[in-house]
């Protein structure tokens, strides 16, 4: 088996880095608003909506940006960059306002980068090879979000959540360097690039958006999966630690995944997430036990490395080379604006209804998004194995 160009390899390091400190804040993130900063399950919803709001929104600017410059590095710079020096914000917070702060800008960061490092991902692979250069890269993010909460698990009751807030700034840094010295790109000469027009796309592209816009109307943040392993008796340092498992079960899971849609199709993996996520779901909202709850975080892990990966994978076959990063953009950008309502919907329903009228509905989302997925790939007479 040949090996993957080097920018592959330093992509993920990069995002290794990036998840370790990512992952050091966020499982402790909705503790500390609902333990330390005593807010309530919408808040914390509302916190996060916007968040990946916002990251969406400037998803398809940054994609804009870099194809209208030919260039990747340096908004990969910008959005990496940009996190690594909002660490104050949040270990000085006080209040509500301040969190929402922090995740606003830190999530500017990450809608800048997350189109450009797709397409340079894309750009560098060779065909017949994208299931394994994004299960690589996705395997290399979710080591890193493993070694994070674990590192947070450890510092938490020697620096408290203020300590690893400013904690998790040194691996942030570390991304950095690593795009300045090891991330390199053959570039290209800017151009003006036509308006982004939702109906210059493939029609497997526009049924693509459709398919993942009413999943994600389904989701829910991982905080509140967190939340809801303490809901069914786990401590806040367990739901940490259970956080963990589920981060280095995806990492070992993504590459050997990634190969299977390779071979297998990725059609089939991305309907294999879908399905997987929905049993979850409705696990989720019938559990009792704690046990349970880790096992179906367990599951939840293998749908995480099933889809995320082979999803973006299967986005990158569907798109114009001249147009890479504004198309993965979009995607990006409105699978987030959806992400909003989602998590406002979801943590409402929770306060509202209990948790698992909102764990139902999020399982009945994913399988309409299924149904729609192989209605469309029958409509188009392409099998569902087909890359």
């Amino acid at each position: 088996m040949p090996r993957l160009p080097r920018a592959i390899y330093a992509l993920g390091w990069v995002s290794l880095l990036m998840d370790i400190a990512s992952e050091m804040v966020y499982p402790l993130l909705p503790l500390f608003m609902t333990g330390s900063l005593g807010l309530g399950k919408e808040i914390v919803g509302l916190v996060e909506g916007v968040a990946e709001a916002t990251s969406s929104l400037f998803k398809v600017a940054g994609g804009r940006i870099s194809d209208r410059i030919a260039a990747r590095k340096p908004l990969l710079l910008a959005g990496y960059g940009t996190p690594a020096l909002l660490r104050p914000i949040l270990a000085l917070a006080t209040a509500s306002w301040h969190v929402l702060a922090y995740r606003f800008l830190d999530r500017v960061g990450k809608g800048l980068r997350t189109a450009p490092r797709d397409a340079l991902l894309a750009e560098v692979t060779p065909k017949g090879q994208y299931g394994r250069a994004y299960g690589l890269h996705r395997a290399m993010d979710s080591v890193g979000a493993t070694i994070g909460p674990l590192l947070a698990f450890a510092l938490l009751p020697l620096v408290g959540f203020r300590g690893v807030f400013w904690l998790s700034a040194i691996p942030a840094a570390l991304a950095v360097l690593v795009i300045v010295f090891a991330v390199r790109e053959k570039g290209g000469i800017a151009r003006p690039l036509p308006p982004l027009r939702f109906s210059n796309f493939s029609p497997q592209y526009r049924h693509f958006l459709l398919v993942t816009g009413v999943f994600t109307l389904g989701l829910s943040s991982n905080a509140f999966l967190i939340l809801r392993l303490t809901d069914l008796g786990l401590s806040d340092a367990q739901a940490t630690l259970a956080y963990t498992g589920y981060n280095l079960l995806y990492a070992l899971s993504s590459y050997p995944l990634g190969l299977l849609a390779d071979r297998f199709g990725l059609r089939r993996m991305v309907a294999a997430g879908l399905a997987l996520y929905a049993l979850v779901y409705l696990g989720l909202g019938l559990s009792s036990q704690a046990w349970q709850g880790i096992a179906l975080f367990g599951l939840y892990a293998l749908y995480s490395a099933a889809f995320e990966g082979s999803s973006r994978a299967y986005l990158a076959t569907l798109i114009p080379p001249t147009e890479k990063a504004s198309a993965i953009g979009f995607y990006h950008t409105l699978m987030g604006l959806l992400l909003f309502p989602a998590s406002l919907l979801f943590g409402l329903l929770w306060e509202g209804f209990g948790a698992p009228v909102a764990f139902f509905f999020g399982s009945s989302m994913a399988a309409f998004a299924l149904l729609i997925f192989l209605q469309g790939s029958a409509r188009h007479k392409l099998p569902v194995g087909l890359p």
